[in-house]
């Protein structure tokens, strides 16, 4: 589609947007939440109002897609880079509050043991607190797509994470108690 020489930037990105919105969002709801796929959507045409030069492109929904991808694959990857920097400054916090050096180096040995910890500290949780606590904190869903997915209010998701998160810093925490003073014999 090309704009023709009568037509506003405005006009055109408009009758862009009424031809392909709906195509665009079926896309990128495929690849994330309903609240995601909007947004991304929506910035597509923003971008385009900005591109500078927008009246020299012969634009087609698939243009669209492509650039609704590369929106979707920054903002993956704008997420992990955070979710990363947020594990290191809390271990580092970690470390730092109970005097621990951190480790020299790790070996795949190291992540399978604390990941086989993780696992059985997680069983110890109710499957409610459980799925709550990986959608929310582990894949970094919203607490309304989590809520959507198990079929419950937003509420009871955070009523649920919290609890969740609270027996899993118990459980954490005697077992470092253990760690230090030894096995309690009964």
């Amino acid at each position: 589609m090309k704009q023709s020489n009568s037509e506003t930037r405005e006009d055109f990105v408009m009758r862009l947007f009424e031809a392909y919105y709906t195509r665009v969002f079926a896309f990128t709801r495929k690849c994330a939440p309903q609240d995601v796929s909007e947004d991304v959507t929506q910035e597509v045409f923003v971008r385009l109002l900005q591109h500078p030069r927008l009246e020299e492109l012969d634009l087609s929904v698939s243009y669209l897609i492509k650039v609704a991808h590369n929106l979707l694959r920054r903002r993956h990857a704008r997420s992990t880079r955070h979710r990363e920097i947020l594990e290191t400054t809390v271990t580092d916090e970690i470390i730092q509050r109970h005097g621990r050096p951190a480790a020299p180096s790790r070996t795949p040995v190291d992540d399978k043991s604390e990941n086989f910890h993780l696992d059985e500290a997680l069983n110890q949780l109710s499957s409610d607190e459980r799925d709550a606590i990986r959608l929310i904190v582990q894949d970094g869903k919203s607490y309304t797509h989590a809520a959507e997915a198990l079929g419950v209010t937003v509420t009871t998701i955070n009523n649920w994470k919290h609890r969740g998160l609270s027996k899993l810093k118990k459980i954490t925490q005697l077992e470092a108690i253990s760690e230090r003073t030894g096995p309690v014999l009964g």
